[in-house]
């Protein structure tokens, strides 16, 4: 595998979407990871979403979904120029999909081959960045894997989320480690352990209230095992975006709130919302800080644009999660890139399937 090779198929049968209607087929968690995103391939003018659709029956009742008109399959079928984009990451769903509207005559595509092989530029850049050879791999592997809807082998999988690089596991008595998307305070734990104890003051934030008690209640917890003064761990039971702004968390109780994600008002099912203050890290921090640590479902785009000053002046490492949407995949790396040319960048994997890609940022000594 080469450049060349990712080249060739991010260049190879490249999807042609001009000119016809969009709509995308999914209506549930994996389409809300991706609205941020598609919000941002709208902006930019690279195509405009005209609705979407599935077949769950109960979904197609609503009249919109992430502030877009709602249709069926069978309404679609009387629509001329159309183009479906199937966003879901469980191979059977899209490939029964995919038979379903092949069947119908609906002209499909997976999402993210057409959102990939479009911005095949972009991606190239990012390939073209990474400094080491497993990166390269590693991304080149799951650039393809994404496109093709298949699993990454298993030679690209890396233990130790947000700390298998050796920069990113050095001790320091004066670093400071902010956690976006605290979640129940699994990364504190830890980065307690990985650092063993040496570390300045650790901030985190995390919106979910549930989740939010039960990070206070693990650290009430390692506070007493590693004898840790109050002031050292500051916990904050907000999201963190690009502004200050009042939003709400779309709780995902499904695997106990580890997908709970900020929404605008009407984004999802509304009965599993609660209100949420979003801060930005620029405005809300005033400390220099050393680890910046994000995975929060989808909206790490806009956390990085509401840290930018901060990172441009304290030059943190960062571990920013890039797999929730294809759109991350190559616009996080190329916006960090943008705020500080001078980083190192690296990508692991730390999964069997697609979830939990991290990109790395940091600084030589």
């Amino acid at each position: 595998m080469s450049r060349k090779t990712l080249e060739e198929t991010l260049n190879e049968n490249v999807p042609v979407i001009e000119g016809k209607k969009l709509y995308i087929w999914g209506m549930g968690n994996t389409a809300l990871l991706y609205d941020e995103g598609i919000q941002r391939l709208e902006k930019e003018g690279f195509f405009h979403i005209s609705g979407y659709c599935d077949n769950n029956i109960r979904k197609t009742e609503k009249k919109f979904f992430c502030k877009k008109p709602v249709v069926t399959l069978e309404e679609l079928c009387k629509t001329e120029e159309i183009c479906v984009l199937i966003c879901s990451p469980q191979f059977k769903v899209y490939r029964e999909v995919r038979k379903q509207l092949n069947g119908m005559g609906v002209e499909n595509y997976l999402i993210d081959e057409v959102i990939l092989k479009h911005h095949a530029k972009e991606v190239l850049q990012v390939y073209d960045s990474l400094g080491d050879l497993r990166s390269r791999e590693t991304y080149e592997e799951l650039i393809e894997c994404r496109m093709c809807n298949r699993l990454p082998a298993e030679k690209m999988y890396s233990g130790s989320t947000y700390f298998s690089l050796s920069a990113f596991k050095r001790r320091n008595t004066k670093e400071v480690f902010v956690d976006c998307g605290g979640y129940v305070g699994d990364t504190i734990e830890q980065y307690l352990w990985k650092k063993t104890g040496s570390f300045d003051k650790i901030i985190a934030f995390e919106p979910d209230k549930n989740n939010y008690d039960a990070m206070v209640c693990r650290v009430e917890r390692l506070k007493k095992e590693w004898n840790i003064n109050d002031e050292d761990i500051q916990l904050y039971p907000y999201g963190v975006g690009k502004d200050d702004v009042e939003l709400e968390v779309q709780k995902y109780d499904r695997n106990h709130g580890l997908g709970s994600k900020i929404s605008v008002k009407g984004g999802g099912d509304m009965r599993d919302t609660e209100p949420c203050s979003i801060v930005s890290l620029d405005c809300f921090l005033k400390e220099p800080y050393h680890f910046l640590k994000a995975d929060i479902e989808g909206y790490e785009y806009g956390m990085l644009l509401g840290a930018e000053k901060g990172i441009k002046a304290n030059r943190p490492m960062i571990a920013v999660c890039i797999y929730h949407n294809a759109v991350d995949f190559y616009s996080i790396p190329l916006l960090i890139q943008r705020f500080v040319p001078e980083y190192h960048f690296a990508v692991r994997h730390h999964s069997s399937e697609l979830d939990e890609t991290v990109f790395y940022a940091w600084m030589e000594e």
